[in-house]
C-alpha cells in the first residue's frame, strides 16, 4: 500500500495519549526503533505513565467515596451480596389476597439478621376489598430504600399462583410460592440452606410435595403428608434441627388449605413449633379457637356466660320459668342453686351439642344430626367461586347459594344468602332493607364471628355467632319453600351440603339470629 500521508512530516502528538512505538515504516525514523523493536527507555516511560494514570484514578475513587458519605450513601458496593449468590437485590412479589404466601415473611425474618431489607405492601386496582392484616403482611422496613441490600415490592393482585419478577426485560416470570422460596434460597445460599451436599434431594422432595398438596383432591392430602409426618418422628423440624425452607412451604401450605386440625400428631406438634417461632403462637390460636375461647380480637368471655351458651337450647314455652329458676337459683346459694343446674342438664329435648367457639365442617355436620336435620354432602376440590363450583353440583337439586359478609356505616355485620344466580346490588339492598351504606366487611371480622375465610363463607357459619353479632339477610325464594332445598359450604370451600327448606327454617330457629328477608 502506498503511504497515506508522508511519514517523515512532523505531526505533534498530544500528551494525554499513550506514545506507543511504530509498527509499521517506509524507512527509519530518528530516535524509532527498526524491525518493531521497542527500546527500553520507551518502555519505561510507558509504565511511569501507566502508574501516574493509576494514581489519578486512586484519588478520584477516594474524593468520589468521600462524596457519597456526605450524600448518606452506602460506601460499600454490592460485593456482599453477589457473594451470597445474589442475582439481583430487588424482586417484585404478586399474589392474590386469597392464598398470601405465608412463608414470605418467615424468609424475610431469618434473613433480616445478616441482610439489610425494604420492603413495601401495594394492592392492585383489581383488589376490590383487602383484609387489614394482609395491608401489613410484611414488616416494616428498618432501612431506607436507598441503602438496603435486599428490595421486595409485594402487590397484591387476583390470581391463583404466586408470581415472582426481577427483570421484566431479561427474565421469564417465576410462578408459584414453592418456586420463590427455591429462589431466594438461592439468592442467599449462606443463609437458606437448600442446595447443599447433604440435604439437597431431601429439600427438593419435599417442596415437591408441597406442590403436589397445594394442587391435589382432599382425598389425595392425607397420602402426601404421612412420609412427612414420619420424617418428623425422626427430627424436630422436616430436614434436620433447625427451621428450613421446607418448613416455611409446608406451612404455608397448611395454613392456606385450612388442614391445620386434620394433621397427625408429629405434624401438629410441629405445626405448633413453626407457628411460635414465625408468629409468636397467633397463627394457632386463631386457627385453633376451639382450645382458647376468643374469637379473633375478641375479649374473652366469663364463665357465667359461657354456661348459659352451652345449655341446651329450650322450648319457647318454657323459656319463662327457666329465667325464674336461673333469678331463684342465684338468689339461694348451695343447695337451690345445684338443684337448678341438674334440672337444666335433664332437659334434652330439643337434643343439642356443646360445641367449640367455631365449629368445624365435622361438628357442623354432628350438630346437624343431632338436631334431627338431614343433609346430604358431597366433597369436591377448593373452589372459591359459584362458578368454580357449579360442575360438582349440580347434579343437586334446588337452589345453590351464594353468600356474603357486609357491614353498613353503623358498623353492623350481616351475612347474606341468596341463589346463586340472584343479581346482588348493594345499594339496592340497603334501601330494601333499610340500612345506609352496605359494603363488604374485612375477612378478620368475619372469621372472628362466624369462623370461616374467604371463599367459606356460609350460612351455616350462624351457629357460631353465639352473641348475636351479624344479622341475617337472607333470599325470601330460600325460606318460603319456592326452593325445596338449599346448599351451603359446610365450613370449608372443599364441600357442599345440602339440606331441605323445612331444615333450613329451623336451622335459623336454633340460631336465634334476626333474619331479614329481602
Amino acid at each position: 500500500m502506498k503511504p497515506v500521508f508522508n511519514l517523515d512530516a512532523s505531526v505533534d502528538l498530544p500528551t494525554c495519549m499513550y506514545s506507543l512505538p511504530v509498527i509499521q515504516v517506509s524507512k527509519s525514523i530518528s530516535g524509532g526503533a527498526e524491525g518493531g523493536d521497542c527500546p527500553p527507555a520507551v518502555l519505561k516511560a510507558l509504565e511511569a505513565r501507566q502508574e501516574a494514570i493509576l494514581a489519578k484514578l486512586g484519588h478520584i475513587r477516594n474524593e468520589v467515596m468521600q462524596y457519597r458519605k456526605s450524600m448518606g450513601l452506602p460506601t460499600e458496593t454490592q460485593a456482599s451480596l453477589a457473594s451470597k449468590g445474589g442475582v439481583s437485590s430487588d424482586i417484585v412479589v404478586r399474589c392474590s389476597p386469597s392464598h398470601p404466601p405465608l412463608s414470605l415473611p418467615g424468609l424475610l425474618s431469618i434473613l433480616s439478621s445478616q441482610v439489610k431489607i425494604y420492603s413495601s405492601v401495594h394492592s392492585h386496582s383489581s383488589v376490590s376489598s383487602l383484609p387489614a392484616h394482609l395491608s401489613a403482611f410484611l414488616a416494616a422496613p428498618v432501612v431506607e430504600r436507598g441503602v438496603a441490600d435486599l428490595k421486595v415490592t409485594l402487590i397484591w393482585m387476583e390470581g391463583r399462583e404466586c408470581e415472582v419478577m426481577v427483570s421484566p426485560i431479561s427474565q421469564s416470570v417465576i410462578k408459584g410460592e414453592v418456586n420463590l422460596i427455591r429462589y431466594m434460597a438461592r439468592l442467599f445460599p449462606t443463609l437458606l440452606s437448600y442446595e447443599s451436599e447433604k440435604t439437597a434431594t431431601a429439600v427438593d422432595n419435599i417442596l415437591d410435595s408441597v406442590t403436589s398438596l397445594l394442587w391435589s383432591q382432599p382425598k389425595d392430602r392425607q397420602p402426601i403428608l404421612r412420609p412427612l409426618a414420619v420424617n418428623l418422628g425422626k427430627s424436630e423440624f422436616l430436614c434436620g434441627g433447625s427451621l428450613g425452607i421446607a418448613d416455611l412451604a409446608l406451612f404455608s401450605a397448611l395454613k392456606q388449605l385450612n388442614l391445620e386440625r386434620d394433621l397427625q400428631p408429629e405434624l401438629r406438634k410441629w405445626f405448633t413449633q413453626v407457628s411460635n417461632k414465625l408468629m409468636g403462637g397467633k397463627g394457632r390460636r386463631r386457627s385453633r379457637a376451639s382450645s382458647s375461647r376468643k374469637s379473633g380480637g375478641a375479649k374473652p368471655r366469663k364463665n357465667s356466660e359461657k354456661n348459659k351458651e352451652n345449655v341446651a337450647p329450650k322450648k319457647s314455652g318454657k323459656q319463662d320459668k327457666k329465667a325464674k329458676d336461673e333469678k331463684k337459683a342465684a338468689k339461694t346459694p348451695g343447695k337451690e342453686s345445684g338443684k337448678t343446674a341438674v334440672k337444666a342438664e335433664q332437659s334434652p329435648p330439643p337434643k343439642s351439642v356443646t360445641v367449640s367457639a367455631h365449629m368445624s365442617k365435622a361438628e357442623l355436620l354432628e350438630y346437624m344430626t343431632a338436631n334431627g336435620i338431614n343433609y346430604d354432602n358431597v366433597d369436591h376440590p377448593e373452589v372459591f367461586t359459584v362458578d368454580a363450583m357449579m360442575p360438582y353440583v349440580k347434579h343437586l337439586d334446588g337452589a345453590i347459594c351464594k353468600n356474603l359478609f357486609l357491614k353498613d356505616k353503623q358498623k353492623n355485620y350481616y351475612l347474606l344468602s341468596a341463589k346463586h344466580d340472584r343479581e346482588i346490588k348493594l345499594n339496592d339492598l340497603s334501601k330494601k332493607v333499610g340500612v345506609k351504606d352496605l359494603r363488604f366487611g374485612a375477612e378478620d371480622d368475619m372469621f372472628a364471628m362466624l369462623g370461616v375465610r374467604q371463599g367459606c363463607v356460609t350460612a351455616y357459619a350462624l351457629v357460631n355467632d353465639k352473641e348475636k353479632r351479624v344479622k341475617f339477610l337472607v333470599d325470601t325464594q330460600l325460606v318460603d319453600g319456592s326452593h325445596g332445598h338449599v346448599s351451603f359450604h359446610p365450613m370449608v370451600n372443599t364441600a357442599t351440603t345440602k339440606i331441605s327448606t323445612e331444615d333450613f327454617n329451623k336451622f335459623l330457629s336454633l340460631t336465634k339470629h334476626n333474619v331479614i328477608k329481602f
